[in-house]
Order: structure tokens, then C-alpha cells, then sequence
């Protein structure tokens, strides 16, 4: 061996020591809780320099609701990226395609035994059809059995949500399936909650146009329906709408702080809401927290360990379809964990989603924020439908806060009053405060053995909290059977 290369591998080798011992400083030097003064500072941010309420406020009232395609959802992304842009962020845009759905004008109207517009609102994927009236019919809670005793074939059925006794309530595509398999031509939901309010909502998670024309209306005309046919009087209604079905490209907002890793930690909420409200609670206020999550990361943990990706994911509430594509797209990307944000509150605690090599950290955090009141600790039950489930069923492990929202908040869900008046501006920093530390923590803690679960490790896992039903219900189980 010559000299030269001697000496050339007496340079690599004092390199290779350099590098390997500057990484091994990196937790200490990036590390929130490395340095309590900066756990202390971000906090303080979080309250004295909120701006995720002006943002909120801006986009709820300069573009209102916003489902998946309209231009309101297309404003609200121009919004928050000229934001973001001022922040110091350059943030891009992940497009997709997804099966859309496109709201017109709309009427359910009885008109025996008086004539009289009944509040209403179609469910998503119902498509454009003709004005029809037909007799309705009482099925109860929509089983098939209900059925036994009426005759359907040609009629519409009206249907409560309220829950069965001792029997787990049918989800809406259920009752949709039944009714259309018994003939029906059409069905009305009564909301379960009173106070004159609706429900929004898809007919399938599919994207497929219904099987049904399908409305949710108002729990007071509902069971004024339900007492007059329980009364053995005609009653016929007819229905109308304009909405209609179609392929749509939207697109997912991302900001990234690169690590020195390329292991990643994603941070979602989804953007999109529905519209008779303004989409301020569902979920505004996590698209709210995200972006101020990116304001105190810029100013105070900018550089970290692993990279962070920001992600506001568009299509939620027509079918998950943003998060989706993400998974999808960034199928080959090494994701640490997935904390999703879908309508936090104040914090109360972690939730783990049955990712059980979290807990020591989160609870490592929990007590050591011991000035916020996370009375809930940290649990450790996964739930489904929002965006952190198509993480969960890749295997991905993914983890929420615990978070108290006051009655007026979520009363309104789905609902015209979902409005930006309801948003408490320090819940937003409460949650911005406590979800900054957090995701510093992660960012920079490589002491956690955490893994990408297999097809068979995650079924086992939805068995394990008893999902795997519910999943199949909603045509989103696609793991073959063990």
C-alpha cells in the first residue's frame, strides 16, 4: 500500500471518527428538552406570538367551507400558502386526483298530510336525479329485519340514528345497502340530535354514486314523520337535487424541515371541511395548530435528527382521499410515526393508538409538562376515520392528543354552526404549545426501537382493539385473512 493511500485512509478514518461523534452530540444539541430554556421559549411563543387564530379567522371568512374541489378549498390552500410564505416556509403542493362530489341545489319537501320544505341535506356521492314524490315508510333503526313487516319496493324509507338498544347502530351505508336491496327508492336519516340540525356526511367511502338518493333531516320533522305513520297516516314526500358526481384534482399542502435523517416524523390535519358551516372546529383548528406548529419550529427548532413533514391533507371528509395519496406517493419514505390533528382542543393527554413502544415517551412528556393539565395522561386506544388510519393500515405507528373541546364546539358538527366564533383562541396555543414540544422531543429521540408493522402484524393489531368489523363495514379492510 502506497503512502498516499496510507495517508488517504488515515484522512477517512479521523473523518469517519469526526462525523460519528458530531452525530452523536446531535440529541443534545437539537434536542426541545435538552435544553429546558427552549422547551420554555417555544411555549411562551405559542401564546404571545399566536397567528394560527388571524389565519383561522381569514380563511373561515374569506373562503368559508371547504370540500375537496370547490373553489372555497381552493382559496383557502392560496390563503395558508401565502402564509406559510411569509413565515419563511416555501410550501408545495402535492396534487391528486380523487372521486369528487360536487353540491347543487338540493330540496326534500312532504307534501302529505300538508305541504311544507323539510330542512335537509343529501349526503355526499348522492348524484344528480330527477324530482320524484312516493310514499314513505317507517323501517326504525334500518335492520334488515325492519323490513319484515312493510313494503318498501317503490317507496322512501325514513330511518332513526338514534342507537339501538343493546345492538351496535348500523353506519349510514349500511342502511343504504338494506333499504336499496328491499327496493327502495330513496331514504331520510332523522339526526339523532335535536336543536333543528342536520348531519353531513358521505353515503359511502368509495366515492361511488349512491344507491340511494339519501338525506339526513332534522330530529324535530324526523319523528313528526315517524308519530304520523306510527299512526298508521299517509304521509309522501318528494325529492330533488342538482348535486352530482365527479373526478377531481385538488392537492395536499407539505412543508418540510429536512434532519440530518431522512427517517421522517409526518404531522397532519386535514384542510378540507364541509360546507353549510365554515369548517372552523372540523377541523380549522388543526390546520390552525399546524401552522403554527411550523411558525415555533422555524424560530426554535429548526435543525433537528429526523426530518419533520408537515402535511394539511385535502379530501378527509369525502373518503380520507389526500391521506390516501400521501401513503401512496411516500410509500418508500422510512416514517417514524404519524401525529394526527383532527379538531384538538386543549390538550388533555396523548393517545398512543395502540403503538405500544411510545408510551414511555409520551408519558416522559406528560410528566414533564407538568404546568399544562393533561389529566388523561396517556392511552392507548387507535380509533378510525381521519387521516392517521391510512398510516395505521400500512403498518405506520401513528398517535393524537387527548383534547377537551367545549360543548358549543363540537354541537355543531357537520353543521351550519360550525363557525369561526366558536374557536378559542388559546386552545389553539395550548395545543401549539404542547405539540411543538412533542414534536421537537420526537424529532431528536433515537433511543425509541419502533418499526413498520407488516401486513400480518397490523391485522393482528386491528383485531387486538376490535376494528377489523367496523373496517370491513366500511369496505376499508384489505388485508387477507390469517
Amino acid at each position: 500500500m502506497s503512502f498516499i493511500r496510507m495517508n488517504g485512509l488515515k484522512m477517512h478514518t479521523r473523518k469517519t471518527t469526526i462525523v460519528a461523534l458530531f452525530l452523536s452530540l446531535l440529541p443534545a444539541m437539537y434536542a426541545v428538552g435538552g435544553d429546558k430554556s427552549r422547551w420554555n421559549e417555544m411555549i411562551g411563543s405559542a401564546y404571545t406570538d399566536n397567528r394560527s387564530y388571524a389565519l383561522l379567522q381569514q380563511i373561515c371568512d374569506e373562503a368559508g367551507g371547504r370540500v375537496m374541489g370547490s373553489p372555497s378549498n381552493e382559496k383557502g390552500m392560496s390563503i395558508l400558502v401565502e402564509e406559510l410564505k411569509s413565515l419563511g416556509v416555501e410550501a408545495r403542493k402535492e396534487p391528486f386526483t380523487a372521486p369528487g362530489w360536487i353540491r347543487g341545489a338540493q330540496e326534500v319537501s312532504m307534501t302529505v298530510p300538508i305541504r311544507r320544505q323539510l330542512r335537509s341535506i343529501e349526503l355526499a356521492y348522492v348524484d344528480h336525479h330527477e324530482t320524484f314524490e312516493a310514499p314513505v315508510v317507517f323501517a326504525e333503526f334500518g335492520f334488515d329485519e325492519s323490513y319484515a313487516s312493510i313494503d318498501v319496493a317503490g317507496k322512501i324509507v325514513l330511518v332513526t340514528q338514534q342507537r339501538p338498544p343493546e345492538k351496535s347502530p348500523l353506519l349510514r351505508l349500511e342502511c343504504i345497502e338494506i333499504a336499496a336491496r328491499h327496493g327502495a327508492k330513496g331514504i331520510l336519516f332523522i339526526n339523532d340530535r335535536n336543536g333543528t340540525m342536520t348531519l353531513e356526511g358521505v353515503s359511502n367511502f368509495e366515492g361511488k354514486p349512491s344507491l340511494l338518493p339519501a338525506y339526513s333531516i332534522t330530529f324535530e320533522e324526523g319523528k313528526w314523520m315517524e308519530r304520523l305513520l306510527k299512526d298508521a297516516q299517509e304521509v309522501r314526500v318528494t325529492m330533488k337535487t342538482e348535486s352530482r358526481c365527479a373526478v377531481l384534482s385538488t392537492a395536499n399542502i407539505v412543508a418540510t424541515f429536512p434532519g440530518v435523517s431522512k427517517r421522517k416524523i409526518v404531522v397532519g390535519a386535514h384542510f378540507d371541511s364541509w360546507d353549510m358551516g365554515q369548517g372552523a372546529i372540523d377541523n380549522g383548528i388543526g390546520s390552525a395548530i399546524l401552522f403554527d406548529l411550523v411558525r415555533l419550529l422555524k424560530s426554535h427548532a429548526p435543525k433537528n435528527y429526523y426530518t419533520i413533514e408537515l402535511v394539511w391533507f385535502n379530501g378527509e371528509e369525502l373518503g380520507l382521499w389526500g391521506s390516501k395519496d400521501y401513503v401512496v406517493a411516500h410509500d418508500k419514505d422510512d416514517i417514524l410515526a404519524m401525529i394526527n390533528m383532527d379538531m384538538t382542543g386543549t390538550p388533555t393527554g396523548f393517545n398512543a393508538m395502540g403503538f405500544d413502544e411510545f408510551i414511555p415517551f409520551l408519558k416522559g412528556i406528560a410528566t414533564q409538562l407538568s404546568g399544562f393539565d393533561l389529566k388523561d395522561g396517556v392511552v392507548n386506544q387507535p380509533g378510525l376515520s381521519s387521516d392517521h388510519q391510512e398510516f395505521m393500515l400500512r403498518g405506520i405507528p401513528t398517535m393524537s392528543m387527548q383534547a377537551h373541546l367545549d360543548d358549543d364546539m363540537g354541537k355543531y358538527y357537520h353543521e351550519m354552526g360550525d363557525t369561526f366564533d366558536k374557536v378559542s383562541k388559546r386552545y389553539l396555543s395550548d395545543a401549539a404549545a404542547i405539540v411543538g414540544v412533542l414534536v421537537g422531543e420526537l424529532a431528536n429521540d433515537r433511543s425509541i426501537d419502533s418499526h413498520r408493522r407488516n401486513a400480518k402484524e397490523t391485522a393482528e393489531l386491528m383485531k387486538k382493539f376490535k376494528l377489523d368489523d367496523r373496517l370491513k363495514k366500511m369496505k376499508e379492510w384489505n388485508f387477507k385473512e390469517q
